[in-house]
């Protein structure tokens, strides 16, 4: 079951450490760096992990939607190797806002800490509060940062991986700032880091959607926002859902029965008889 996690372990070890001193002086100190540097830094490192280890074959639309300048993207969120994807795609520096339990994660942590993220205690209004005006300061300061915020708050669950509520608040770093919002459509993240997959290559689906410009949002409140972005996304998601199993089947060579095999957990197919 944890021989994924030994491969993956053993397949980045040297990346990671030879990276190690770099990330943990800038996550301690990161006015000694620009953000381009620890951006380019850990993008680098992400992309030869999935070289070496992961196998993520990204299926990128949209790139062109993505706006000059400032930009809070918004993707759905099904599992902790979102923003490996999103570090790994986007030339832009990024920085996440995230969980705090997030610090804790082995690789994830580090990588999100160094590039400048912030992190929130989801049952603490006061720390909420503080952390976004970190992040509005951040963006003040650091004028090529753009910000990559989950609006749903925490993994969708399995079998279906529904999208959820889009929190409204999420939207208020834009409308302080008046910068574009991108909502990012991924799928299916969950396998990568999954124990019950083991595919030769991952196909990740990835669409940037159309802006939504300043002067369209300034008459909208955020839950309006919240709900046309939400809205967006899971139209997307479900159309991605019908690409999904040619992708697996063509990226790895198998056959429909093989195909149709690994497409399936055990587990997830008893809770659905239970429930049913």
């Amino acid at each position: 079951m944890f021989f994924k996690y030994i491969r993956y372990v053993l397949s980045i070890s040297f990346d990671f450490a030879y990276n190690f001193p770099f990330f943990t002086r800038a996550s301690h100190n990161p006015d000694r760096y620009s953000q381009k540097m620890r951006s380019d830094r850990v993008r680098h490192f992400i992309r030869n992990c999935n070289r070496k280890g992961f196998h993520m074959e990204f299926i990128v639309s949209g790139k062109e939607n993505i706006p000059e300048g400032q930009v809070l993207f918004t993707p759905n969120h099904v599992s902790n190797a979102d923003p490996i994807a999103m570090l790994a795609l986007q030339d832009k520096p990024i920085a996440f806002l995230a969980k705090k339990e997030v610090i804790k994660m082995p690789v994830i942590g580090k990588v999100v800490k160094t590039v400048g993220g912030r992190f929130i205690d989801r049952f603490d209004l006061r720390s909420e509060v503080k952390v976004f005006r970190q992040i509005d300061k951040d963006l003040q300061n650091h004028p090529d940062l753009s910000y990559v915020v989950f609006p749903e708050g925490t993994r969708t669950q399995p079998p279906l991986y529904e999208v959820g509520t889009f929190h409204a608040g999420t939207f208020n770093i834009a409308v302080k700032r008046s910068m574009p919002i991108v909502p990012v459509c991924m799928y299916f993240t969950d396998r990568v880091l999954n124990t019950n997959y083991h595919y030769k290559v991952y196909p990740i689906q990835v669409r940037y959607l159309k802006p939504i410009m300043p002067e369209e949002y300034e008459n909208m409140t955020t839950a309006e926002i919240a709900q046309k972005v939400q809205k967006e996304i899971a139209l997307n998601v479900e159309e991605m859902k019908t690409l999904d199993r040619d992708l697996v089947k063509k990226l790895n060579h198998y056959s429909d029965e093989k195909t149709n095999k690994v497409l399936m957990l055990p587990k997830y197919k008893k809770v659905k008889q239970i429930k049913g």
